[in-house]
């Protein structure tokens, strides 16, 4: 195994992850580490707001369960208003593939989850799909002392109810990160990372007629730093659009600021 230095002078429960990409979320087997996570994002005439609280829990080293309510204390978009708990969602992850050395490690996932229909459709906006979605996806991580680079893509599939079926959406997403010892205090890791966040989306059909304002493709860049000890999590990045193409008439976002913070327990 490599030394513990650098990204590696951390456990695994609290070693680097992304902030907004999925996955890559195996902690250690008996590793429980409850996180509050959370974005806004501001439009030309829009805004939405997010508070997630969360929880993951390793069931081995190679295979990790994560649970998350998301929820919405107001968005707006033009004169339209809502809020309240969106679609609630379970995860899990296997890692399939590992590697060793005694300078890095390498690691392959799957994931896959689940999302309930705890939101609604009928408010404007909508707070949620009102049928259940299903996700699939892969990841692909290097870690060694001083970076860390990963790439993953999945997709996302819903379902109808009463002839609503929000459009599937299909996820690619890759990243790096890089480790500043120089401002890393005694006991903590500090790393400086970058994402790149793409979702191609397809149309929404609303009681069975598609919905020509809805649907396209996105890509975000999000810089970011990252701060953990042997129990404490702090991540936070802002992230900027570098291509909105969105069908119909649609509100651009401006930019998105995100947060974690997690406490990690290895039981």
């Amino acid at each position: 195994k490599p030394l513990a230095i650098g990204n590696f002078s951390v456990p695994t429960l609290t070693q680097i992850s992304p902030l907004l990409s999925f996955g890559q979320l195996l902690i250690g087997e008996k590793g429980f580490l409850p996180e509050l996570t959370g974005s806004y994002s501001r439009g030309d005439n829009s805004y939405d707001n997010v508070i997630i609280p969360n929880v993951i829990y390793g069931i081995r080293d190679d295979f990790s369960v994560f649970f998350s309510i998301p929820i919405s204390p107001r968005s707006r978009s033009g004169s339209s208003h809502s809020s309240g708990i969106r679609d609630i969602f379970l995860q899990l992850e296997y890692g399939f593939y590992a590697k060793s050395t005694s300078e890095y490690t390498l690691q392959a996932t799957v994931v896959s989850n689940v999302q309930f229909p705890t939101g609604s459709n009928s408010k404007n906006l909508p707070t949620g799909t009102g049928s259940y979605s299903y996700f699939l996806g892969t990841t692909y991580a290097y870690m060694s002392y001083n970076w860390y680079a990963y790439a993953s893509t999945g997709v996302n599939l819903t379902t109808n109810h009463h002839r609503t079926k929000f459009g599937d959406s299909y996820l690619y997403q890759w990243g790096f990160a890089r480790y500043i010892e120089q401002l890393s205090p005694q006991g903590w890791i500090f790393d400086l990372m970058i994402e790149f966040n793409g979702t191609f989306a397809n149309k929404d059909k609303i009681k069975g007629k598609t919905n020509p304002n809805s649907g396209g493709n996105v890509i975000f860049a999000t810089p970011s730093i990252w701060l953990s000890s042997n129990r404490w999590i702090f991540q936070f990045g802002i992230s900027f659009p570098l291509l909105q193409k969105l069908n119909g008439h649609q509100d651009k976002i401006n930019y998105s600021i995100n947060y974690n913070l997690g406490i990690g327990v290895q039981f």
